[in-house]
């Protein structure tokens, strides 16, 4: 097993407030209750050791689809962890938004999908998706570990491999790289209509490592 995929595979034990979440971050909720489905949610803000605010996705969502007294099933993505937790539901609110009330957690299952910080970027870049042709997205960010992109669709599901296409300037030369990742988050964001999805990379090159290190140390421009 590489360097990489063994940090990625690391499941740690974190208390919440560790993984820094932010307001309006995306989340999936699901009660678990017999036929119960994934429910697109966001982070309102949590207050430590008393409780969790989520709510639904988007302006237009008005059910959190929670009940008071059950058990759900909370995961998401930081940017830089992809985590779970379990947690009760202690009261859901209509007024003045629609949220829902969540048991504090004392730790969360946190895994580490990279290591370092991203460099914020809007280089155009291409994916493809295996048996169909490449596409055009935005990357938006970028790291030694993996990279976040925005794209139209959602492209495919979590766990699939893609490969990402960027052209990048190394040591005043075009070089483009071509890069396995798999998705490890997708989602639509909050009012509009494209899809944020988080890749982490696979089986890299040393080549592929020293251009990465360069573009990630050395932002260029647009």
């Amino acid at each position: 097993m590489t360097e990489d995929a063994t940090a990625s595979a690391a499941v740690n034990r974190l208390p919440l407030r560790a993984l820094g979440l932010r307001t309006g971050m995306a989340l999936q909720t699901r009660r678990l209750v017999e036929g119960a489905t994934k429910k697109e949610s966001q982070f309102f803000g949590a207050i430590e050791g008393k409780g969790v605010m989520v709510g639904p996705l988007g302006p237009d969502g008005v059910k959190t689809e929670l009940e008071e007294g059950e058990i759900c099933v909370v995961r998401g993505f930081t940017g830089q962890y992809e985590f779970s937790f379990l947690s009760k539901v202690l009261q859901t609110f209509q007024k003045p938004f629609a949220y829902a009330l969540l048991a504090y957690p004392t730790q969360v299952d946190a895994t580490l999908v990279r290591q370092s910080m991203r460099t914020k970027t809007t280089w155009p870049t291409t994916v493809e998706v295996p048996g169909k042709d490449a596409q055009d997205a935005t990357l938006v960010d970028i790291s030694l570990q993996g990279a976040m992109i925005k794209t139209d669709s959602a492209l495919a599901s979590v766990g699939d491999v893609v490969t990402v296409g960027i052209d990048v300037i190394f040591d005043n030369t075009p070089v483009q790289l071509n890069l396995s990742a798999s998705i490890c988050h997708n989602n639509r964001a909050g009012n509009e209509a494209a899809f944020y999805i988080g890749l982490a990379f696979k089986n890299l090159t040393q080549h592929d490592k020293l251009v990465l290190h360069f573009v990630t140390q050395a932002p260029q421009g647009q």
